[in-house]
C-alpha cells in the first residue's frame, strides 16, 4: 500500500505578524490571503514589508503566518493533516516533488503571468518544475549555488592556477596538488573549510556534497528508473568517495569543533572554503582583495554545482487562488523587495532581481557564481522519496569524512534504504513507470 511520506522536522509553533489580520484559516475569504514562510530575522523583516506593500496597494488582507525555520515543515505538516491549508506556502524546493506528489499543491502557471515566469532564470525554473509533467508547481525569486572561495596570497604563494570560469576549473588532481600545496604553508592549519559546523548529517550535507559525486561519479539514483542500487554505491562513486575520505584523514577539512569562520577569521587558519553565496559579505569584508572566488572543481564528469532554494507554491486546498497568485506577482516585481534582499546577498531568481546585484555581475566578485547556474546546475533528485534521499546521503557523507567508515559499505546502506523507501510506496507511481 502507498504511504504517501509527508515531510517531519522538530516542532516550533507559527507566530502570526501583527500587522496584518488574524484569527486563524476560518476566516479567510475572498478578499484575504493567507501566506506562510520562514527565514532568518532579515529575511522574514523583507518578506513582511513587501506583503504589507502588498496589502495596501490591493486592498487585499494579507494573514501572514510566518513560522521559526526549525519548526516550519512541522507545522506545515499540521497543516496538511488538518486539511485547512494556507494560499500560499514557501517550500524547500528539493521536497517541491514529495509536496506535489502528495497532492498538496498544484501546477501554478495557469495563475501565474507569463512575463512572470519569463523573467525566472532557468535554473529557477527547473528547481520549480515537476518532473512527471515538466509543469511549475512554485515559483520563486530566489536561487542558490555553491562556490570555492580561496585566499588568493594563499594561492599565489603555491603557485596555484587560479580558475576564472566553470570552463577552465581545476581538475580533481590539480584540487589535491593545491590542498596539498596549501597544507604545508606554515600559517595554514587545514586547507579547505567545507562547513562541518552546519552539520553534515543535515540538508547541507546534500546541498553541498551530492554534486562531487555528480561530477567524479554517477550520483545519488538514477533519474530514469529511480533506483538507487548501483548509482549511489556505484564503482565510480566509491573511488572517489575513497579519495574524499583520504583528504579528510590527511586532516584538510577544518573540523566541526574549530567552527565556521576559520577561512575569514583574524587567523586565516584555512585557506579555502566550500561554502554557499551567503559567505561572500563576511569573507569580502574580512578578507578584502585577497578574497577570489572559483568555479567548483571538475572532479571527472564536467564541473558540476547545485540548485535549489525556498519557493513560493499555491496549495491545492487554499481558498483564494487568484488573489495568492496576485500576491506571488507582487513580490516577484517589487523592487524594493529585491533592493531589501540585494542588502542580504540574496542569490537572484529573476532577471529582474538580477539587473540591480552588482556583485553578482561583477567577475571580480561573484559572477562565477551566476555563469555556474547557468551551466552546471543541477537539482537534487526531483523524487516524493527526496526526504529519505537526502538522510540516506547525508549521513555516508558524513560516516565517510567524520567517522572513517567504509566508503562501499555506507554507501551500499544508503542506496538499500533509498529503494526500500521506493518499494515500500509501489514506486511512487508514476515514477519509475
Amino acid at each position: 500500500m502507498v504511504k504517501k511520506t509527508v515531510i517531519v522536522m522538530a516542532m516550533m509553533i507559527a507566530l502570526v505578524s501583527p500587522i496584518f489580520a488574524q484569527g486563524g484559516q476560518e476566516a479567510a475569504e475572498a478578499d484575504t490571503v493567507s501566506v506562510m514562510f520562514q527565514g532568518g530575522e532579515p529575511e522574514q523583516a523583507a518578506v513582511k514589508a513587501a506583503l504589507e506593500r502588498f496589502q495596501e496597494e490591493s486592498g487585499i488582507t494579507v494573514e501572514a503566518l510566518y513560522t521559526p525555520h526549525g519548526g516550519y515543515n512541522q507545522k506545515l505538516s499540521g497543516y496538511i493533516n488538518s486539511g485547512d491549508m494556507p494560499d500560499i506556502i514557501q517550500l524547500d524546493a528539493p521536497y517541491l516533488s514529495n509536496y506535489v506528489w502528495s497532492g498538496v499543491v498544484e501546477p501554478i502557471a495557469d495563475y501565474i503571468s507569463p512575463s512572470v515566469i519569463a523573467d525566472m532564470t532557468e535554473s529557477n525554473k527547473t528547481q520549480c518544475t515537476y518532473p512527471i509533467d515538466n509543469e511549475l508547481y512554485a515559483v520563486s525569486h530566489q536561487d542558490s549555488t555553491i562556490v570555492l572561495y580561496a585566499n588568493k596570497a594563499y594561492l599565489e604563494r603555491v603557485g596555484a592556477r587560479i580558475p576564472e570560469s566553470p570552463d577552465d576549473a581545476w581538475s580533481i588532481d590539480e584540487f589535491e596538488q593545491v590542498l596539498s600545496d596549501l597544507a604545508s604553508l606554515p600559517e595554514v592549519m587545514w586547507p579547505l573549510d567545507i562547513m562541518n559546523a552546519y552539520g553534515t548529517r543535515t540538508e547541507w550535507g546534500t546541498f553541498g556534497f551530492s554534486p562531487m559525486f555528480q561530477s567524479a561519479g554517477t550520483g545519488l539514483i538514477d533519474r530514469n528508473n529511480w533506483k538507487s542500487e548501483g548509482v549511489m554505491n556505484s564503482k565510480e562513486n566509491i573511488t572517489f568517495a575513497e579519495r574524499l575520505q583520504g583528504w579528510a584523514q590527511n586532516d584538510w577539512f577544518v573540523p566541526a569543533s574549530a567552527g565556521d569562520n576559520q577561512f575569514f577569521n583574524s587567523d586565516r587558519a584555512a585557506a579555502m572554503a566550500w561554502c554557499g553565496h551567503w559567505l561572500w559579505p563576511a569573507a569580502e569584508q574580512a578578507l578584502g582583495d585577497d578574497l577570489v572566488v572559483l568555479p567548483l572543481p571538475d572532479f571527472g564528469n564536467g564541473t558540476v554545482s547545485p540548485n535549489g532554494s525556498w519557493v513560493w507554491a499555491i496549495t491545492s486546498k487554499g481558498k483564494n487562488k487568484e488573489g495568492a497568485a496576485q500576491l506571488l506577482e507582487f513580490i516577484l516585481s517589487d523592487m524594493d523587495f529585491y533592493n531589501d534582499l540585494k542588502a542580504l546577498n540574496v542569490f537572484p531568481g529573476t532577471k529582474t532581481f538580477l539587473s540591480i546585484s552588482d556583485v553578482y555581475k561583477d567577475a571580480d566578485k561573484m559572477a562565477v557564481a551566476m555563469e555556474q547556474a547557468a551551466k552546471t546546475a543541477v537539482s537534487r533528485p526531483q523524487h516524493p522519496a527526496y526526504p529519505t534521499i537526502t538522510k540516506s546521503f547525508a549521513q555516508a557523507f558524513d560516516d565517510i569524512i567524520n567517522g572513517g567508515v567504509n566508503p562501499a559499505k555506507v554507501l551500499s546502506n544508503a542506496a538499500e534504504e533509498i529503494d526500500e523507501d521506493i518499494k515500500d510506496n509501489d514506486g511512487y507511481p508514476p515514477f519509475g513507470e
